[in-house]
């Protein structure tokens, strides 16, 4: 008889653990939070969001692309609390369509644009309008799409500031993101690329060049809180926060 009430006890107690343990998922499963950022934020993000789901027990669903993109699918209805860009056109892109506001809106870091090559090569340009780009480009560059990829804008910018753009047009392939970018880069398929330093630190495989900052706009990431939901605000409050502020520096950013 002790027995039998011994192994009902064991059983209730299980049960009631795991009872718990359900709860406590669907808990955190009800918790989470929307976070879409632009992929050339991707790995200070995410240890941010590593970081800020640890001390609060609340899950982070991390969607990563081109800021444009990831506009455009807020735009048609995919469930956002965060959006991170990497310029302010879609940033003003979500306020014109009345799905930000501007007070809800901060810049959290801030970035260079480099040029890449294959580490084995040496680019030598010079970034003046009498530099002949058309001579020294002998096979593809690669720049994000300007249309959907900030990255790939400011590269615009760069050669429209020079005078470039025609001359290179041809040559061009317009990628998806900035990491695609870079990934042709490091398999030798475009002589060189326009990428983040944040991102080109990511590889070994690559040589950085400095291009001239009053070339382009100033890359400043920028950052959205979709609603006011209480979780929300934490991950706002946290993204500014000065740990927030050490891990962008940790990745190339200021």
């Amino acid at each position: 008889m002790a027995y039998r009430h011994y192994s009902r006890f064991i059983f209730y107690f299980f049960l009631l653990i795991f009872v718990g343990f359900v709860i406590s998922c669907k808990k955190n499963e009800a918790a989470k939070i929307q976070l879409f950022a632009a992929t050339g934020s991707l790995l200070p993000t995410k240890e941010i969001s590593n970081s800020f789901e640890s001390k609060h027990n609340i899950l982070i669903n991390n969607n990563y692309s081109a800021s444009g993109i990831l506009a455009r699918q807020i735009k048609t209805g995919a469930e956002a609390d965060i959006f991170i860009s990497a310029n302010k056109e879609w940033i003003d892109y979500l306020i014109v369509n009345k799905l930000l506001s501007k007070k809800a809106v901060t810049t959290i870091a801030i970035n260079k644009l480099v040029l890449i090559c294959y580490k084995n090569n040496n680019i030598n340009i010079t970034f003046t309008k009498e530099f002949d780009i058309k001579s020294n480009v002998k096979n593809k560059i690669a720049i994000g799409d300007p249309n959907y990829v900030p990255a790939g804008k400011y590269a615009k910018q760069v050669f429209d500031t020079l005078n470039w753009y025609s001359e290179l047009k041809e040559q061009m392939i317009l990628t998806k993101d900035v990491t695609s970018t870079l990934h042709l880069v490091e398999q030798r398929e475009c002589d060189w690329g326009i990428v983040y330093l944040s991102e080109a630190l990511k590889s070994d495989k690559v040589k950085i060049y400095t291009i001239p900052e009053d070339l382009h706009e100033p890359v400043i990431f920028y950052m959205g809180k979709l609603n006011n939901k209480e979780n929300t605000q934490s991950l706002y409050e946290y993204f500014k926060s000065e740990t927030a502020d050490k891990i962008f520096n940790k990745f190339g950013f200021n």
